[in-house]
């Protein structure tokens, strides 16, 4: 149902650890178990070493100069209508795929869903719509149309509902 494309790209000022993407493959392993996930894409810059990784998680690595080069590849490359796209360094939790494969199975499939930062204040608690969007379930066909690479920009353009499922911090 869909491909899952791991954005580990380095953010400014807090460089990713090969741990912590190695920790984000992991939390979609249930997915893959269940037949959520069909296959899965690494998108980093060159040179970061995730090739060992990649490998044995049996996915392909997609190696580019800049988020957005490298999400286009992986767009292409991509063999599901779906795509998944989860920042490296967080984990979806217990319980995801059961929901998006009902998402799949009962809501409107063409919509977006966001997949947001588990909360982590006092504000986020209480508005938890203000937590840091950190994955997006979105057809293929309108992430190529939205050209972006910004996570938060393709949510804002994308306008899905969020999922009750959110992902949390990995360290």
């Amino acid at each position: 149902m869909l491909t899952a494309a791991l954005i580990a790209f380095d953010s400014p000022g807090a460089p990713l650890r090969r741990e912590a993407v190695a920790r984000s493959l992991g939390s979609l392993v249930e997915s893959c178990v269940q037949g959520l996930i069909a296959d899965a894409l690494i998108l980093a810059a060159p040179g970061r070493g995730l090739d060992g990784i990649a490998d044995e998680a049996g996915c392909a690595l997609i190696e580019a100069p800049h988020a957005a080069d490298g999400l286009a590849q992986a767009l292409k490359a991509a063999r599901r209508d779906h795509v998944l796209l989860l920042l490296a360094g967080f984990a979806v939790e217990r319980g995801f795929a059961e929901e998006a494969q009902d998402f799949f199975a009962y809501g409107d499939a063409s919509r977006a869903r966001t997949i947001r930062l588990a909360p982590d204040s006092l504000i986020t608690r209480l508005a938890p719509g203000l937590a840091r969007p950190v994955g997006l379930i979105a057809p293929k066909s309108a992430l190529s149309s939205a050209k972006g690479a910004d996570l938060a920009q393709l949510v804002r353009k994308m306008r899905g509902a969020d999922l009750t499922t959110r992902a949390r911090r990995v360290l």
